[in-house]
């Protein structure tokens, strides 16, 4: 993700939804929650920050290179972003999401 001309890795997962839960001092189901609350725009806008902030730092972990930033630091980029880079910022890291898996699920006839 390019922040301030500079290319940061993104990773959303597991170890990702545990940085923000442990960041905001929630479970996964109030995690769920809050991302409800931002579909339907009803956020503070600190869910947003907080989610790209663990995404950054479990990127940056994933990669081995270093990220020193708070989450007030990412508050401070998202403030300097225009409506259009606000978009585009948006939709790279919906691009970055992980793609749901599906399984082959065959049946077993029992005779």
């Amino acid at each position: 993700m390019n922040i301030n001309n500079k290319d940061y890795p993104v990773k959303f997962g597991m170890n990702q939804s545990i940085l923000y839960c442990e960041l905001r001092s929630i479970n996964i189901t109030q995690m769920n929650n809050e991302f409800k609350r931002m579909s339907n725009g009803e956020s503070t806008g600190a869910e947003l920050r907080d989610l790209i902030w663990s995404a950054l730092k479990d990127g940056a972990r994933f990669n081995k290179v270093e990220f020193n930033n708070t989450n007030l630091d990412v508050g401070d980029w998202l403030e300097d972003l225009n409506p259009d880079e606000v978009v585009s910022f948006i939709n790279d890291m919906t691009n970055t999401l992980p793609k749901s898996k599906v399984k082959d699920i065959k049946k077993k006839i029992v005779k």
